[in-house]
């Protein structure tokens, strides 16, 4: 540890004749704290300033029911059609446009904040560089506008809480052409890659323009792919040869998807599920009817199935209530459909 000597008032005008080996009378030494030290302590104050921070976040997401989750990367990539990256060099990325990681997506939250005290010493060591030599670039993986980070997660995290604005970082990009809201929960991402896939399949988007088609929940363009191809199949049965792709799925649209929904509109299901879609509830009747046990098997007719349904699984006011004070506290979650105890 250094130290520095001062020296009473009265010597301080002959300091410059003062030998360097005599001290003056009643002059005193006292430590100064080592740079390196110093450099610690205000990386441990900000480790646990970014932890107050984070445990306040996590209180909040509960009461408003917001996901702050990081976002895993390979939940994600599962549902891209590219799976081959091109690297892209080294940038220079905002930082608040990284929203998730390969690995290690439990430690941190959408803003990168720590969630556990386990990483303090990483994290200060980091932060410690941020001032001195500075960090080496960091490993992202680009998708769209956003990023997931493959190496540098508490870079990512000090330059956060130290309102870095960018960040350097060799990229490597999965071609697509999809914005992702930084904020956007992990449903609505999934919703939005579901619909690009879907649409790209089928290429409903051209071939029924007027199309209103639509979710609230992830996984659910998977169903309508099922159903598609499984008419598909039973069509070329009965016709004794093969209709193209692009057929099956106007047929699809036409004979199967249109007349439930005709009916889910005469059955006012959509005001007992206010926030669902006509898409939402279509799949939910699709489940039911396709024989997901004996209770329904003497539903053979859809309508009498739609209102024993709404009557059962409607949203009651306490629900609905609860709901409207998420929204307003800034959360649009819905009520789960009847479906998902079905699969569960």
């Amino acid at each position: 540890m250094r130290t520095t000597t001062f020296y009473p008032r009265e010597h301080s005008a002959n300091l410059v004749n003062l030998p360097d080996v005599l001290p003056v009378a009643n002059a005193y030494t006292v430590p100064v704290m080592d740079e390196t030290v110093e450099t610690r302590i205000q990386g441990l104050q900000r480790f646990s300033k970014a932890r107050r921070q984070a445990a306040i976040d996590q209180v909040t997401s509960r009461l408003t029911g917001r996901d702050t989750r990081l976002l895993p990367f390979d939940a994600i990539r599962s549902e891209l059609r590219w799976q081959n990256p091109l690297y892209k060099g080294v940038q220079e990325i905002r930082v608040t446009a990284v929203v998730g990681s390969v690995g290690r997506y439990r430690e941190f939250n959408r803003q990168f904040l720590p969630l556990s005290d386990s990483l303090q010493e990483r994290w200060v060591q980091i932060d410690a560089l941020s001032t001195g030599a500075g960090w080496p670039p960091i490993e992202v993986y680009q998708v769209g506008n956003v990023y997931f980070v493959r190496d540098g997660n508490h870079r990512v995290s000090v330059a956060r809480h130290l309102q870095i604005p960018t960040i350097e970082a060799h990229v490597w990009e999965y071609p697509q052409e999809i914005a992702i809201d930084p904020n956007s929960d992990l449903d609505r991402i999934f919703i939005q890659l579901g619909e690009r896939n879907f649409m790209q399949q089928t290429g409903l988007d051209a071939l029924v323009p007027e199309h209103s088609i639509c979710f609230t929940s992830p996984g659910r363009y998977t169903e309508l792919l099922m159903q598609i191809q499984d008419l598909r199949q039973k069509l070329a049965l009965i016709d004794e040869e093969e209709m193209s792709y692009a057929e099956s799925v106007v047929a699809w649209y036409e004979m199967v998807y249109l007349p439930t929904v005709q009916i889910i509109h005469e059955s006012d299901l959509l005001d007992d599920f206010p926030g669902r879609t006509e898409a939402d509830l279509f799949v939910w009747l699709s489940k039911y009817r396709g024989g997901l046990g004996d209770e329904f098997a003497e539903y053979e007719n859809l309508a009498d199935l739609a209102q024993m349904l709404t009557t059962r699984y409607r949203e009651g006011s306490l629900s609905r209530l609860t709901r409207q004070m998420r929204r307003l506290l800034g959360s649009a979650n819905l009520p789960p459909l009847a479906e998902e105890s079905l699969t569960a």
